[in-house]
């Protein structure tokens, strides 16, 4: 069911919904983006002070239990008023499925409840990719705590292997395993998890899948009346073992047209299988010798500011043209420069407190630099990265190569200094 609804076409004729958000990058940007467009946004959170820059946005707060759908559904009827929500977005990974419930059940814009069930969870993925005769690592799913039954999985997948939780999201707990005992260990560790970041209940359950060595890639698409448009291919760059935290994108990827045909034909086969029919997708895979390998499917925006490198280097926002398609304006995908940009993520290499990120300034003067943030508060806690939510900020450069783009990440990184008082032995 991929189109329900009209949609209203500016803020007098309804209200668009955001049900809570990442916590950098898009989230905030994406209410600033709808009021632009004429769009009367709402911000649905249990936790307004999850979200810094939220304040500054003007954007109307509504403060909700954003885990229930029922308690939802009566917060928007008595608060929004029947008929008055024009259309319901999320750029956060753990509210994809609750969103699309919400717009099946008001008849607005949006997935299948189903097909973003079948994305969030990555067991019900792999079954559905094996089905469709796809390539994917081989893989076993644990959900008890025996170690017998851990052992048995494993020698179906062989080692090294990955152990991650089959729900969670940026990198979280994904460890590559070299021995029995590792991802003994691990797997331990991912059924141990009761409850995700937001609060609600994990599926308990541990994937455990092939290594993979290949050089790994991620698809941007964005689908509308049952067409799927690749945008463009994003060349990733991984922390290395055993932890898999994106470290660098560079966009669109230094990919023949063969290798590139062979990785869009693999992703909409992939979101085909699950039923995915409706805007914004990051399908992140493999390129192996023997062809493309789905690592996973994320059923949303790119994180990581990908969104950001693609309008650098090809003026289509897909941010904007995701707000514009939940309401029911057709997306403008349509390329209008050919650029490159790229993505370096700042990190500490020390475990201890964060005193300050230095030399910012210097870094914004360095070539092809569009822009240095940094996310990382003094005093908090820091180390090597292990997932997404350990990196402290970022440098995105521009230029017209990937030789550009990847020397000026290099001098820009370069010139910043991590400041981390350590922990004393």
């Amino acid at each position: 069911m991929a189109e329900r609804g009209s949609g209203s076409l500016g803020g007098h004729d309804g209200r668009l919904i955001f049900v809570e958000s990442n916590t950098t990058g898009s989230g905030m940007l994406a209410l600033r983006k709808a009021a632009a467009l004429g769009l009367d946004p709402l911000f649905v959170t249990a936790d307004p002070q999850r979200y810094a820059g939220l304040a500054e946005t003007g954007c109307e707060v509504l403060v909700g239990d954003t885990n229930s759908l029922g308690l939802l559904l009566q917060t928007l009827k008595k608060d929004v008023g029947p008929g008055r929500v024009a259309g319901v977005l999320t750029t956060s990974e753990f509210y994809l499925v609750i969103v699309a419930e919400i717009a099946l059940a008001l008849g607005l814009q949006g997935n299948p409840p189903v097909a973003m069930r079948a994305c969030r969870d990555k067991t019900e993925t792999r079954r559905l990719l094996k089905t469709a005769g796809l390539g994917q690592p081989r893989f076993a799913v644990v959900r008890e705590t025996a170690s017998t039954a851990a052992l048995e999985a494993m020698a179906g997948v062989g080692l090294p292997c990955v152990v991650k939780p089959s729900d969670d999201t940026g990198s979280y707990e994904v460890r590559h395993c070299a021995t029995a005992e590792e991802a003994l260990a691990q797997i331990q560790r991912v059924l141990a998890i009761a409850k995700n970041v937001r609060g609600q209940a994990t599926a308990r359950t541990a994937l455990i899948e092939e290594f993979v060595a290949a050089p790994e890639f991620s698809v941007e698409s964005f689908t509308w009346r049952g067409q799927t448009t690749c945008v463009g291919v994003t060349e990733k760059t991984l922390t290395g073992f055993p932890h898999f935290v994106e470290f660098r994108h560079v966009f669109p990827a230094p990919l023949s047209p063969q290798a590139t045909t062979a990785l869009e034909t693999t992703v909409r086969r992939a979101l085909a299988a699950t039923g995915f029919s409706w805007g914004a997708a990051h399908t992140e895979l493999k390129l192996t010798a023997a062809g493309p390998v789905v690592v996973e499917i994320n059923a949303r925006l790119a994180g990581g500011m990908i969104p950001d490198l693609v309008l650098a280097a090809l003026g289509v926002d897909l941010l904007e043209q995701q707000i514009k398609a939940a309401v029911g304006r057709a997306p403008d995908l349509t390329p209008t420069r050919s650029r490159r940009a790229g993505i370096q993520f700042i990190v500490s290499a020390k475990t201890g407190t964060l005193v300050s990120v230095d030399g910012v300034e210097a870094a914004r003067e360095a070539p092809g630099v569009q822009g240095v943030v940094v996310t990382g508060r003094p005093g908090r806690p820091v180390a090597p990265p292990r997932s997404a939510y350990d990196r402290l900020g970022y440098v995105i450069v521009s230029g017209d190569s990937r030789r550009d783009v990847t020397a000026g990440l290099r001098e820009a990184a370069s010139r910043l200094r991590v400041i981390v008082e350590e922990e004393k032995p």
